[in-house]
């Protein structure tokens, strides 16, 4: 048996779901039965009713749109799951603002952790003196691209950080004038503070994992592919021992972790019916709203062209040892020169079980556009992240802006494009990368507003971005990401406005989600 058949040996649940319309379209189709948590026909109501077993559940949302669940394709979960109880920064259009939520935060093991600041838009600089006056203890706040921290002097200190402390290898310290630390961390300098940060016990993250699975399956989430640390990996495969994982998971590990990833027999696409080993994670620059995002030419009005992360000899020889050991590679790439050092070191490696994967794939020079597809690399993009980028992109890569996010472009060449939402760096919540990818425009903003309203794409497209192609990349499919008899029953009812069929993306961002199912079994019901 190999591990996606494994999907198929759980027992799972029966029903009829009957609705308005079916994603992807079978002509006339509004319902789909399932029996022992497999599909077993789409099509007219009328016509499956008769192939029902006795007593199967029925469930009416006579104006539903039913799709496949939904897989987010690029999430740091735990991650996510954990900061919905640390103080959220995510909005503070002041450092004011963000300084009165943190003097509100109320500290954890002695911390007072949050997320989601932004200071592209403050007229004052993020610094330890602004944390210091609300709060006596050490603070860490990761920024909204979690490509930087903002830290207190008590966190500075905590992390054995000084004006004699050098930067780390593709890291910086920020220096005010006089050389002191202004509490301002960029990329591997985060570390320095980050590793005394206490990990939350094992108990605080089942319970966070636990409560985040319910939250995804309100969103109409079922799967997840996750990048983080390995203990968040032995954190899922405990509630899967225990049956409590309602949640498909591919795990992506950092690629820090080769060394015992081979010792103890790691390989993608290996796994259980609700885990399957992903490829090995690494980075190859920062991000554009910490201007850490590598390029090939300066950012606009500077001589600044941002921050490789790995030379090519470290990242050459990760990917080339991952590969000889039958693991895959999930590389990180946002500027053009980081997308183009990534299919240089992807291009040349062996298939494997799994695709070899970029992450972000964000601003593309035109001459590597077509180059994913022709070397069958997935392209891992996160929609929602253009609502908050594309100013920034305007103001820091000109004219560049024009290859970021080519949502249609990289279709076009055969790309797959496999969609998610970052999470918590975007909200889990689909509904705003579907309305980003759909009509590429801010949100409260006319149609004629949209940012290169070339590369919008229709909702089918999108929808398939959101199901078939995370599973492809997961090895998944066909069991998964589709509606179609043999499948598993995993599903979501959508009361949301027919006028998104017709390309507003404005109308799935007022969908409700009104039934869940995974495994044939009902998560959500409204």
């Amino acid at each position: 048996m190999n591990d996606v058949e494994k999907i198929f040996q759980q027992q799972g649940g029966t029903g009829f779901l009957v609705g308005r319309t079916v994603i992807p379209g079978v002509s006339g189709a509004d319902a789909v039965l399932w029996t022992d948590g497999i599909v077993r026909g789409v099509g007219p109501a009328a016509d499956l009713v008769r192939s029902a077993p006795p007593g199967c559940p029925v469930f009416e949302y006579p104006g539903a749109l039913i799709t496949p669940g939904f897989i987010d394709a690029h999430t740091h979960f735990a991650q996510w799951a954990l900061k919905r109880r640390q103080v959220d920064l995510t909005g503070a259009g002041t450092r004011a603002e963000a300084v009165r939520r943190v003097a509100a935060g109320v500290p954890e093991q002695g911390w007072v952790l949050g997320q989601g600041w932004d200071a592209n838009g403050w007229s004052d600089p993020p610094t330890r003196g602004a944390l210091d006056q609300v709060q006596p203890g050490p603070v860490f706040l990761d920024s909204l691209d979690v490509h930087a921290a903002w830290v207190n002097s008590p966190a500075l200190a905590a992390g054995g950080v000084s004006r004699h402390t050098p930067d780390p290898p593709a890291g910086r310290v920020v220096q005010d004038g006089s050389g002191e630390p202004t509490g301002l961390l960029l990329e591997q300098a985060v570390e320095l503070v980050r590793r005394v940060v206490p990990v939350p016990p094992a108990e605080r993250l089942r319970e966070a994992l636990i409560a985040g699975q319910g939250e995804a399956h309100r969103l109409g989430v079922t799967g997840i592919h996750d990048v983080e640390e390995l203990r968040i990996l032995e954190a899922f495969r405990s509630l899967d021992r225990e049956d409590r994982l309602r949640l498909r998971v591919l795990f992506h590990p950092p690629a820090a972790e080769l060394p015992r990833l081979t010792r103890e027999g790691f390989q993608s696409g290996a796994g259980s019916g609700w885990i399957t080993q992903g490829g090995v994670k690494l980075f190859l620059d920062g991000s554009l709203g910490s201007r850490t995002a590598w390029m090939l030419e300066p950012y606009e009005g500077s001589r600044d062209r941002g921050m490789p992360l790995a030379s090519w000899e470290e990242a050459a020889a990760a990917v080339r040892m991952a590969a000889a050991q039958g693991i895959s590679a999930t590389v990180h790439a946002i500027g053009d020169a980081a997308v183009r050092r990534a299919l240089d070191l992807l291009e040349p490696l062996p298939r494997l079980r799994l695709p070899h994967r970029i992450e972000h794939f964000q601003c593309v020079d035109p001459a590597d556009a077509p180059r994913a597809a022709r070397a069958g690399i997935i392209l891992s993009m996160q929609p929602a992240h253009l609502l908050v980028d594309a100013p920034l992109a305007d103001r820091h890569w000109g004219r560049r802006g024009r290859g970021t996010y080519q949502f249609r472009t990289l279709a076009a060449h055969g790309s797959v494009l496999a969609f998610g939402s970052d999470a918590p760096v975007a909200p889990l919540d689909p509904r705003p990368g579907v309305f980003a990818a759909m009509d590429r425009r801010a949100l409260g903003s006319g149609r004629d507003a949209a940012w290169y309203a070339a590369e919008r794409i229709p909702f089918d497209a999108v929808v398939r971005g959101y199901t078939e192609a995370p599973a492809q990349a997961a090895g998944w499919a066909p069991r998964l990401g589709t509606l179609v008899p043999g499948a598993a029953a995993d599903l979501v009812a959508w009361d949301v406005d027919p006028a998104v069929h017709a390309g507003d993306g404005q109308a799935f961002l007022e969908a409700r989600v009104r039934l869940t199912v995974v495994n044939g079994e009902i998560m959500v019901q409204t």
